[in-house]
């Protein structure tokens, strides 16, 4: 009954705020990538979140991202029929500056906003999000010293159809990168492509659904000039928090969101002069989201 009417209280805060920006600052520490990074899991596991990875953006140790999910965030994303599973992981950044390692997250409202905000199952959608920010709000309070939102405020009508400029894609507008025989052929040829590291790529984390025919991949990249550098360089180093990129396993079929969706929805502070970087950023991903998806002849 508690952890009910402690919902309902959440449900009526958030429906009464107009604009929600992306990232929370939970705190600082000045503690090392390695102690702190250690202490955030075993508080996620001690709150029975499911911690799928943790990586290092740009191969930088002073940069570090924990990704992870809870039963309530998964069963309202995968019940989303398009494509909301993209949603169905949260994240964790850390940024270390000189002797401070500030600590952000990945703001549970925008994402489902975003993702799920013209979805079926908006209320659900809503209570779910609601009790999942507050179970990681919880499991967290020993770090919670700064607490505040940061990121540029966007509108809820807005965010829910988001787009960069009126003729860039929505959501919605997901690409699909490749069609195979069946689903299980789908999951194996991508994650075989991982784990040799094609196109420079690294498996972060996977998280599967096979009742339901749903894999999410995480995936990072590695080398001179990567895109993960290329994406922190273009988007901030205090954006880390929504990387890394995923590609989505539906039924037979695989997909990713378009980089000049999801790039500019993760900083939307970024001006129009950015839009040929965006562009050029956004292609190259999805030349190498092909060539990881991609059944060996």
């Amino acid at each position: 009954m508690k952890r009910f009417f402690t919902t309902i209280v959440l449900i009526v805060f958030v429906l009464s705020i107009k604009a929600i920006q992306p990232y929370y600052w939970m705190g600082e520490s000045n503690k090392t990538m390695g102690v702190l990074t250690a202490e955030v899991t075993k508080l996620l596991l001690k709150s029975d979140f499911e911690v799928l990875g943790m990586y290092h953006p740009d191969g930088n140790k002073n940069l570090g991202v924990i990704v992870f999910t809870c039963d309530e965030l998964t069963s309202m994303a995968t019940s989303v029929a398009d494509k909301g599973a993209f949603g169905a992981m949260l994240k964790i950044g850390f940024i270390s500056k000189g002797t401070t390692t500030n600590i952000t997250l990945l703001n549970p409202y925008y994402v489902n906003q975003a993702y799920f905000g013209r979805g079926t199952n908006k209320d659900e959608a809503l209570e779910m999000t609601s009790l999942t920010d507050s179970l990681v709000k919880n499991a967290l309070l020993p770090l919670l010293t700064k607490m505040e939102y940061y990121g540029r405020d966007i509108p809820n009508e807005e965010l829910k159809d988001y787009q960069f400029l009126p003729t860039m894609p929505r959501y919605e507008d997901v690409i699909e990168l490749n069609e195979f025989d069946e689903y299980l052929e789908a999951v194996a040829t991508i994650k075989n492509n991982l784990l040799k590291g094609l196109a420079k790529s690294q498996l972060v984390y996977e998280l599967a659904f096979h009742d339901k025919e749903i894999t999410v991949f995480g995936v990072s990249f590695n080398g001179k000039n990567n895109l993960d550098k290329q994406m922190i360089d273009l988007m901030g180093v205090d954006c880390i928090t929504s990387m890394p990129v995923e590609i989505l396993v539906q039924g037979n079929k695989a997909y990713m969101l378009s980089g000049r969706y999801r790039i500019p929805l993760f900083n939307s502070s970024l001006r129009i002069t950015k839009i040929f970087k965006i562009m050029g950023l956004s292609s190259d991903m999805n030349s190498r989201m092909e060539n990881i998806v991609a059944v060996e002849e």
